[in-house]
């Protein structure tokens, strides 16, 4: 294990670091991609990195409860290789309706003296028809997979519903559950009571099926109103809350050359403001399940989640930064 710290940490990420993020990114898809197809080498991969501590929510079985979070295979091209990580389930998407290329590039930053990201991707993505010809092509695998579904962005507010339930639709018995994503910080122009917003999405999805475990994803940059209008809302509705997405606030790093850059920033920083959004979910919403995203880097920052509530923790960043031994190092193994 040591071994493969030292690998990580001292050749590989020293060289990736040198190379544009984005670019970085797409060729570990693509590798992961490839390893995919020989079950020899992800068995081996599999036996070495699996961490076994089962764990039930809303009557899914989970190997562990960290999982990797939405973002980094987007297009559900290689979950089924990234889950012999140790992955005791995996997200993939933000996925829409139709395609979409999303912002002009560069559009992802790293910030390695604050273990941090910035991301203005924009929800480019394939499309929900091609995302599930990946996921029919691969067959189930022994893994619970989350799908997290989002708006067109060319899709008007007051309609998003339509176009969010129509990507379900499409979707929904590709997933074990879904994650609604209704926060992200690079699409504009939102207008309507975030309370309202919401209420449409999940009644337009519970009607096309409502036996599906659904999750809304909240904004960290939420105001306490709002978070205790939607928890409750998620509570009545018997949806869960995933919390939560990147931040617009630049108050939370000292490195000052972002402040004029557009995007959503993860990492390390958010750490304190994820637990203090956990807590007063729980106050809101005690029974619903909630995932923990956001600055989890260590077994403390688990217990600390777990004592405000959470009751599974998606991680992203810190994967970037710890490497493929982050999944064992979180759970102690």
């Amino acid at each position: 294990m040591k071994t493969i710290d030292f690998l990580y940490k001292k050749i590989v990420r020293p060289i990736a670091f040198k190379i544009d993020p984005e670019k970085v990114h797409d060729m570990a898809i693509l590798k992961f991609k490839i390893a995919s197809n020989f079950n020899f080498f992800k068995k081996i991969v599999s036996n070495y990195f699996t961490v076994n501590s089962p764990i039930s929510i809303s009557g899914l079985n989970f190997k562990n409860p960290i999982g990797l979070s939405a973002g980094f295979d987007k297009n559900g091209e290689a979950y089924d290789f990234l889950k012999c990580l140790g992955f005791g389930f995996i997200e993939i998407g933000s996925v829409t309706l139709k395609p979409q290329k999303g912002n002009p590039k560069p559009r992802l930053w790293r910030i390695p003296e604050e273990k941090a990201l910035v991301n203005h991707f924009g929800l480019n993505n394939i499309g929900a028809y091609e995302v599930l010809r990946n996921i029919e092509k691969k067959g189930k695998e022994e893994i619970v997979l989350g799908i997290n579904i989002s708006k067109n962005n060319d899709t008007e507010f007051e309609i998003a519903h339509k176009n969010i339930s129509e990507c379900f639709k499409i979707l929904k018995d590709a997933g074990d559950f879904f994650v609604i994503n209704i926060s992200c910080p690079n699409v504009k122009g939102f207008t309507e009571s975030l309370k309202d917003y919401s209420k449409k999405i999940i009644e337009s999805v519970k009607e096309i099926d409502d036996k599906k475990i659904v999750f809304i994803k909240i904004s960290p940059d939420i105001l306490d109103e709002d978070l205790k209008d939607i928890s409750e809302l998620c509570e009545k509705t018997k949806t869960g809350i995933v919390a939560s997405n990147t931040t617009k606030r630049r108050d939370l790093i000292k490195t000052r050359k972002f402040d004029s850059i557009e995007g959503g920033l993860s990492g390390k920083p958010l750490s304190k403001i994820n637990i203090e959004t956990i807590e007063k979910i729980r106050s809101f919403a005690p029974n619903i399940p909630v995932i923990a995203s956001g600055g989890i880097f260590d077994k403390n920052d688990i217990q600390l989640r777990k004592k405000a509530g959470a009751n599974l923790f998606e991680i992203y960043t810190s994967f970037i930064y710890e490497g493929p031994l982050q999944v064992r190092n979180l759970l102690g193994q």
